[in-house]
């Protein structure tokens, strides 16, 4: 079955590991879950094992930035080119990394070059690296070029993950630039006269609620526990899950598409008889015309 969707979302990493936010998430395991887009790992600085195996991963962008990864397993992916691997060159704590079956590790002197680009490696491909292993890398492994954008990916600011960093983007550069001869700063034009009163100084312009750039869709508190009582899962509390920022109410269509693939993806955690009872209930279901 194919999902509407190929993107790791917030929702699910927190329905699938039981943490309260991104933040708390230090182990990861999406596999074989068809998904394309895991840039949510992007906020989740405090990741330490990942486990992403055969999906349709592209790109090792996304990590470059989690520093406390110490094991990556994303073998049977889309990984064209290995030079993506400089990406994870920053990673101080990364010893295990499983990269094999990857379009990638079809080149000659593959494991060589790898280990020479990534010299603390102590695993590679499920292979412990041996002090020969890093001889032959310093001797044959190959010279990557860099990605163009490295020096950007690894230098960017931490992207908020509610409000997307609307206002840290194209208009605070322009807010930034020093005026130049006879022209007012943007702060000097919108400040109020000295001797105007708080009634009638300008209000700041309202601001257009954004969801979340890693969560297109956003599940409120009673969807949420409702699912993961039916899903075996201990609901969150309220104060917990709640947030005074506004969000758009997502269309049933695509909420309930998200919710089949959280279902889809958890299932797979149940035993036989779990099952049976997963069974009989949407058998209920479908008899009593509830869905």
């Amino acid at each position: 079955m194919e999902y509407e969707e190929e993107k790791l979302t917030e929702g699910l990493v927190l329905a699938k590991t039981r943490a309260v936010d991104l933040d708390g998430v230090t182990k990861l395991n999406f596999w074989g879950s068809e998904i394309s887009d895991i840039s949510v790992v992007r906020s989740m600085p405090n990741l330490e094992v990942c486990s992403v195996s055969v999906n349709s991963i592209s790109t090792l962008r996304d990590f470059a930035r989690c520093h406390q990864l110490t094991e990556l397993y994303i073998r049977k992916n889309k990984i064209e080119t290995l030079s993506e691997i400089f990406y994870l060159k920053n990673l101080s704590r990364l010893r295990n990394l499983w990269l094999a079956d990857n379009p990638c590790a079809e080149r000659k002197n593959y494991r060589a070059t790898v280990l020479r680009t990534l010299p603390t490696l102590q695993k590679l491909d499920n292979i412990v690296v041996t002090d020969e292993d890093r001889k032959d890398a310093e001797e044959n492994g190959d010279l990557l070029t860099p990605p163009e954008d490295l020096e950007e990916v690894l230098n960017e600011e931490d992207q908020p993950t509610e409000n997307g960093g609307e206002e840290g983007g194209i208009e605070g550069e322009t807010n930034n630039k020093p005026p130049g001869p006879g022209e007012e700063s943007s702060k000097q034009r919108n400040k109020p006269p000295d001797d105007a009163s708080p009634a009638t100084k300008p209000k700041p312009p309202p601001v257009k609620p954004k969801q979340s750039l890693l969560d297109p869709v956003t599940l409120s508190w009673e969807e949420t526990n409702k699912i993961r009582e039916e899903l075996g899962l201990k609901p969150l509390p309220f104060e917990k899950i709640t947030t005074s920022k506004p969000v758009q109410k997502p269309t049933e269509k695509s909420r309930n598409a998200h919710v089949l693939q959280a279902v889809l993806i958890l299932i797979r955690e149940l035993d036989k008889d779990s099952l049976e009872i997963v069974n009989s209930a949407t058998q209920k279901m479908l008899h009593s015309g509830d869905t």
